[in-house]
């Protein structure tokens, strides 16, 4: 967290900033104690907003991440309802766009009791299949698989290279 606090305190665009009312609170209080000329008084608030950051930090009120870690959010979320929780970004146009795709592979099969396959995938998520579509191979563990978003909100996988087949995540 420091080394992480350290890069953003000297980079010339924060130092260039003026208040930023994207930026949350307590770290805008923060980059704020550069401007203080004494360097004791500075010092006094560099360590009081640092123990506050780190307080809502431990409390998980703050949460700082990077753009590598809300990509990887992003794909996990692939699929999910609407009504999941998004992922705010200060700045749209620096946020990494959400997938459109997911390829990845399977690691358990089951089916419904209607012959509908449901599919768990290497990171966990459930997918169930929702069309009538046929394969030629069944799934099974370790076949690779490709979700891709498609109209209306909906999603086509293919698995193993065979005709797409309509799914929605069940978790």
């Amino acid at each position: 967290m420091a080394f992480g606090l350290g890069l953003v305190l000297t980079s010339p665009t924060a130092l260039a900033r003026q208040a930023d009312p994207g930026r949350a609170e307590p770290l805008q209080a923060l980059l704020q104690c550069r401007t203080i000329t004494d360097a004791a008084a500075r010092l006094r608030c560099l360590d009081a907003r640092t123990a506050e950051v780190e307080v809502l930090l431990n409390k998980g009120d703050l949460v700082v991440a990077t753009r590598t870690r809300i990509a990887e959010a992003q794909a996990a979320q692939f699929g999910r309802s609407a009504s999941a929780p998004a992922i705010a970004v200060r700045e749209q146009e620096q946020a990494p766009p959400p997938p459109t795709r997911i390829d990845t592979s399977i690691k358990g099969v089951s089916t419904t009791p209607d012959g509908k396959w449901v599919m768990v995938l290497a990171d966990g998520a459930r997918w169930q299949q929702i069309d009538g579509r046929t394969l030629a191979r069944d799934p099974k563990p370790g076949m690779a698989i490709a979700i891709r978003r498609a109209a209306m909100g909906s999603y086509l996988a293919n698995v193993a290279g065979q005709p797409a087949m309509r799914v929605r995540r069940v978790n």
